[in-house]
């Protein structure tokens, strides 16, 4: 039987890597906060999203924003002990209406 080699084998490098600094972090997707609308003034104009009432569907070309803001309001403001929509309290959907 063959024994397992002392120590892993090194990654494979790369001819464009070899030029870059140790310092030098691969650049990765941070969480967005959306601050443009997070942090405007109350008096400036708020983007307008049309929702279909009957499907529920956005048709805007903001919708992927209004979607994207959703997701950090109920990240931010719904502990997530809560298994589902049904069990947050009623006052704390009410902030979060407020908010959005």
């Amino acid at each position: 039987m063959a024994s397992p080699p002392a120590s892993p084998p090194p990654p494979p490098s790369s001819p464009s890597n070899a030029s870059a600094s140790p310092s030098a972090v691969k650049w990765t997707r941070k969480a967005s906060r959306l601050r443009s609308l997070s942090t405007r003034p109350p008096s400036a104009e708020r983007p307008v999203v049309h929702v279909d009432p009957t499907t529920g569907k956005a048709d805007s070309p903001h919708r992927k924003k209004l979607k994207t803001y959703l997701g950090i309001v109920a990240c931010d403001k719904v502990d997530v002990t809560y298994e589902n929509w049904k069990e947050v309290p009623t006052a704390q959907k009410d902030l979060i209406w407020e908010d959005i």
